[in-house]
């Protein structure tokens, strides 16, 4: 089994201090990597230098709100699930979310603690699908890819036989009236057959 605190990284953008805190607390009591700051800015920078599998933000921040930050932190880190904590859920927020930052949950403030905690392990595992499905599509991009080749190679090699089997075969009296694609019909099978 493995430890969630060497696979998961959760990055915390929380302006007040105490809640900030409060959050680190307690995820990393659940063994979570957790990296926090209270300014939006620098996090941004450390975005583009490393990968979380959680991002969560507050909305009501001096610098930026925690929608705008989210919605650049996608563009950073676009397989991130992202988090926004708030203590107003007003249409607008939740429709900007939603469109434009792809947040993946809201928590009201003040936070359950097992709800924060099943939010948080339901966005690890949402990241875990994400990421596993890209790399699932790279490799079937990949084998197709290779089948393309390997089709090619088969076509031109049954043309091969297919050019040494059909003079022989419209030689033969029995073929003469028969019609050009039955007759290339039958040299790829008489070919199969020759050559097993």
């Amino acid at each position: 089994m493995r430890t969630r605190q060497t696979k998961f990284m959760l990055y915390t953008v929380v302006y007040v201090a105490i809640v900030l805190a409060a959050l680190k607390e307690t995820l990393e009591r659940e063994q979570y990597q957790v990296v926090a700051c209270g300014s939006p800015r620098k996090p941004l920078t450390i975005l583009e230098e490393r990968d979380f599998a959680v991002i969560i933000s507050d909305q009501r921040m001096p610098e930026m709100l925690g929608l705008d930050f989210l919605i650049e932190s996608r563009k950073l880190r676009p397989q991130a699930s992202r988090i926004l904590i708030t203590a107003v859920l007003s249409l607008p927020t939740i429709v900007d979310a939603i469109n434009k930052g792809e947040i993946y949950r809201f928590i009201a403030k003040p936070w359950l603690r097992e709800e924060l905690l099943a939010t948080v392990r339901n966005a690890i595992h949402r990241h875990e699908l994400v990421t596993h499905n890209e790399v699932l599509m790279a490799r079937t991009q990949q084998l197709n890819a290779e089948l393309m080749v390997a089709n090619g190679e088969l076509g031109k090699q049954l043309q091969a036989v297919e050019q040494g089997v059909l003079p022989r075969l419209a030689g033969h009296s029995v073929f003469t009236a028969c019609p050009p694609n039955w007759l290339r019909s039958a040299a790829s099978t008489f070919a199969l057959y020759e050559s097993s």
